[in-house]
């Protein structure tokens, strides 16, 4: 007896091969997971296509080994992943209950398999399976009643959408209030039950989502408190008969209250002051004044000025004859004596020296920094920088303070500042600091003569002067570099002073042997001025009358030309077997390197070309895609044959600006814009809908992550006219330049004339002269 009461002592506590009251209901709840993970991954993979195979009888379980192909065929095409077992379940559910909705079964049985395992309390499931259930029942009855209605049968035709189930509730639903009474009830008793579940209060939702837009999501006083900078006090040791207040402080967490001790601080101490920031106002040296560069004897300038006003009045529509100018030697065979254009044709600035009131610089700084402390925003330190039209203020946030929360403010700063739009840099490139540029209350124009004066001091293969920058200092790029550049904004936002600025640099800093133009001006009267330039500096093809392209058919044309010359070009560098027109150039310079010609192949010191397009939108109207295939094809290749772009357009959308143009234009410059979308079109960010207009732009150079403020320089129509005169009057080159013939590419890749014609020539022929005009979209229409 006493062995046995051992013994029995030494058995273990545990239940072992007995069936318990909570083996049993975690047995129970592992067959619950187990048919709600079944039930799942039959709905899930529910197929339509079975329907078609749910024709088995009970015999046919017994027959898998049997050789009747019919039932064998079924079984294989059994697209659900439980075959023909899954097939049924989700057949029934999703057709015969819920529809798609269904799928709350199995996680009603999931939820409750896991509560009956761990042997959880019930009543947070029953409340699950009731709030699924509800909204189950609701969607599928939402379904079935548009199903019902005969305006949205034809989308939401499908019985997996409702169920049988819900078509019924739906089609009485539909029948006793309509489909917009129906809809609203449904809505309605969603949002009840949402209310009930979860207490959701769609009120403060809706305030909080508004607050959003009205201070930019500000943080709660606690996070605020600990983002103030606090001057250092003296240390000073606590009177140990005063201990400090205990106050309790409630923290919220997913609204359940929590109570914690917090050391108040005493009551007699005043809250610290706030350090004073520092303002630092940068002043720039005094803008050199610019000498007039003119030849020695004025007399006799004067005079050639007169001659050649007289000469260009009598000579301003030559008639040229082709067959005397086919005679004639060509360009690189020829040497002209070029007299660059002087500084004195440009007018004289009055005063460029931006003079702003240092009183109203440390006031805008001092409403800026007291604008950012109400949000509890300290700064530390604001440097100002003015510029012509724009001053920048580098503002310095304390530390801790959130970038985002300054951007967020970017309305509620222009509204304390009463200024006409800002733009906020967070962060300035290169810098630990916040720019927040704000317009200056009088803008200082900005001259030609002041920034294309810099050309000359250039190292840039091809300058081009844009204007000044928010410093005041000139800016120069490289067109070479860029080597494409797109340029867009609204209706007298500056464009079209802005392309003239960048031809007129070139014409200032090249000779006509360097660099030649091909101009497209769909307006007719922004680029007229350049058409004097034709034996200088302007590039044609000898198919087309114009020398500045005007028709939209005819700059189809001269692009394809533009195309054809840089096959050539490619041809020529490959046989000299360089990479570059610079190499190029210099190894034809050497008369030691340089082969010798042929009939198929000259070498002469090749011009860059730089094609321009004043008005993108109105030839991507007209052609469309036949224009935006050389475009894009010479963006892509012409770098290295120097042939450069540069497009302007005033509706910079997307199906002007398409995306196979975008990606071959790195550098883009912005003037202002109507809208945000615009502005992420062209620079694909924000901030040109915030521009002033007059010039006022932003320029993104390739590889550069944010864009720079330049004011554009502004020179004026006779400004332009003088200088075209001053080229015009000087002797140019005996013939023009020419790009290559499309009529002799196709002559050629005929046979000659005696190639086969195409097969609509003819009637092509005498649609053009029917309606003495010609174009692509014409015969396409006819």
């Amino acid at each position: 007896m006493a062995e046995k009461k051992n013994s029995k002592n030494a058995a273990p506590k545990g239940d072992y091969f007995t069936f318990s009251v909570e083996k049993k209901k975690k047995l129970i709840g592992i067959f619950i997971l187990l048919f709600g993970v079944i039930v799942l991954l039959s709905i899930l993979t529910y197929s339509r296509y079975d329907q078609a195979n749910l024709r088995y009888s009970f015999s046919d379980l017994f027959k898998v080994f049997s050789s009747e192909p019919e039932f064998t065929r079924r079984a294989e095409s059994t697209n659900n992943w439980l075959g023909i077992f899954g097939a049924y379940l989700s057949d029934f559910f999703i057709n015969g209950t819920l529809g798609f909705f269904s799928i709350i079964f199995p996680l009603i049985a999931i939820i409750w398999g896991y509560f009956i395992a761990r042997n959880r309390d019930y009543k947070m499931a029953i409340y699950v399976s009731n709030f699924l259930i509800v909204m189950a029942l609701l969607a599928s009855t939402l379904f079935g009643l548009y199903r019902f209605l005969p305006s949205t049968q034809l989308f939401l035709g499908y019985n997996e959408a409702h169920g049988k189930v819900g078509l019924f509730l739906g089609t009485a639903l539909g029948r006793l209030l309509g489909g917009i009474g129906g809809t609203l009830l449904i809505l309605t008793l969603a949002a009840v039950t949402l209310i009930i579940s979860f207490d959701v209060r769609f009120g403060t939702l809706f305030d909080k989502f508004m607050n959003l837009f009205k201070d930019g999501g500000k943080e709660d006083e606690n996070a605020a408190e600990k983002i103030k900078i606090k001057k250092p006090v003296k240390e000073e040791k606590p009177d140990p008969k005063e201990e400090p207040v205990k106050e309790k402080k409630s923290k919220s967490i997913f609204g359940f209250g929590k109570e914690e001790d917090v050391k108040a601080a005493p009551r007699e101490e005043e809250p610290p002051a706030q350090p004073e920031t520092k303002i630092k106002i940068v002043k720039r040296e005094p803008v050199e004044k610019i000498v007039n560069d003119l030849p020695e004897n004025p007399d006799e300038v004067s005079a050639k000025k007169k001659a050649d006003k007289s000469k260009d009045d009598e000579e301003s529509d030559p008639i040229i004859d082709k067959a005397k100018e086919a005679e004639l030697p060509d360009q690189w065979n020829e040497e002209i004596k070029f007299i660059p254009p002087k500084l004195d044709l440009l007018n004289m600035p009055k005063d460029e020296e931006i003079k702003i009131p240092e009183a109203e610089l440390k006031r805008n700084a001092a409403l800026l920094k007291e604008k950012l402390s109400l949000f509890d925003i300290q700064i530390v330190d604001i440097t100002v920088t003015p510029g012509p039209v724009v001053t920048l203020y580098e503002i310095v946030p304390a530390p801790g303070v959130k970038i985002s929360r300054i951007v967020s403010l970017e309305n509620d700063i222009a509204l304390a500042l009463a200024a006409r739009g800002i733009r906020i840099i967070a962060p300035i490139p290169g810098k630990s600091a916040i720019g927040v540029e704000i317009p200056n209350a009088e803008a200082t124009l900005v001259s030609a003569r002041s920034v294309i004066a810099k050309v000359k001091d250039s190292k840039a293969e091809l300058p081009l002067a844009l204007g000044k920058t928010i410093a005041g200092d000139v800016y120069i790029t490289d067109l070479a570099k860029m080597p494409h550049m797109l340029i867009a904004g609204s209706t007298g936002s500056g464009k079209s002073v802005g392309i003239n600025m960048i031809i007129n640099s070139l014409l200032y800093a090249k000779h006509p042997s360097d660099i030649k133009f091909v101009i497209v001006d769909p307006k007719k009267i922004e680029l007229s001025f350049y058409k004097r330039l034709n034996k200088h500096y302007l590039a044609m093809s000898p198919d087309l009358e114009e020398e500045i392209i005007t028709n939209p058919s005819n700059a189809l044309l001269v692009l394809k030309s533009v195309e054809y010359e840089m096959e050539k070009r490619y041809d020529k560098l490959a046989k000299l077997g360089v990479r570059n027109i610079v190499d190029y150039n210099e190894k034809v310079a050497d008369p030691r390197k340089r082969p010798k010609d042929n009939d198929e192949m000259k070498h002469y010191k090749m011009p860059y070309i730089i094609v321009i397009i004043d008005e993108l939108a109105d030839l991507m109207i007209t052609s469309g895609k036949e224009v935006e295939e050389p475009i894009a094809r010479l963006a892509q290749l012409a770098r290295a044959v120097g042939i450069h772009l540069i497009l302007a357009t005033q509706r910079p959308s997307v199906n002007v600006i398409t995306g196979v143009i975008k990606a071959n234009f790195s550098a883009r410059i912005a003037y202002q814009v109507a809208t945000k979308i615009d502005s992420r079109t062209i620079l694909d960010m924000n901030g040109a809908e915030q521009l002033l207009g007059r010039g006022d732009m932003l320029f993104l150079p390739g590889g550069m992550p944010k864009p720079i403020r330049i004011q554009n320089a502004f020179i004026s129509t006779d400004e332009v006219e003088r200088v075209t005169n001053f080229i015009y009057t000087q002797s140019g080159y005996s013939k023009r330049f020419f790009l290559p013939s499309l009529y002799e590419k196709k002559m050629d890749g005929a046979g000659g004339l005696g190639g086969e014609l195409d097969p609509m020539f003819e009637e092509a022929a005498r649609i053009v002269v029917r309606h003495q005009q010609g174009s692509v979209s014409l015969l396409q229409r006819r």
